[in-house]
């Protein structure tokens, strides 16, 4: 039987150890890039005040494409919509932030748009992307105070129950 060349188990380890700490400095650039200074810590929220510049939003007195805004109200972070369609379809959407994004949801410079029920007629997703990019420039995030001591404090009070 013919011997086999073996590498030493310390060069092994040192060698997966390498890699081991290169995939973590990786991984770890990859996700502050990904949250990165783009948004301030904590959730955006929708401040008081805002109200006519959603309702412009929204199309308030205005038919979308077959659709009517029947109501719409905010929601802290989110600004919720229901529209009667002709004939007689019922669409309810949202708009959040656009770090809280979902996959089927159309973006705007300051919103993301989601369906959350009914079938909105052809042209109508568009037309209030639209109307959202032509007004969101009057909007603006609130992003309350971020205290990480208060989590902590949260934490603590968790653990002592």
């Amino acid at each position: 039987m013919r011997a086999v060349p073996s590498v030493p188990p310390s060069r092994w380890r040192m060698t997966c150890g390498r890699g081991v700490v290169l995939a973590a400095v990786l991984l770890a650039g990859s996700v502050i890039s990904a949250g990165g200074d783009e948004y301030p810590p904590g959730d955006p929220a929708i401040p008081p005040g805002e109200e006519e510049v959603i309702a412009a939003m929204l199309g308030r007195g205005m038919a979308l494409h077959d659709c009517t805004l029947v109501s719409g109200g905010v929601q802290y972070t989110v600004i919720k919509a229901r529209y009667n369609c002709f004939p007689g379809n019922e669409v309810t959407l949202e708009l959040g932030h656009p770090r809280n994004a979902t996959v089927p949801s159309i973006q705007t410079g300051q919103f993301a748009i989601t369906i959350q029920s009914g079938t909105p007629p052809p042209g109508f997703q568009d037309a209030l992307a639209s109307l959202v990019r032509s007004r969101e420039g009057a909007f603006e995030w609130s992003w309350p105070e971020y205290d990480p001591a208060a989590e902590n404090d949260d934490a603590d009070d968790d653990a002592a129950e």
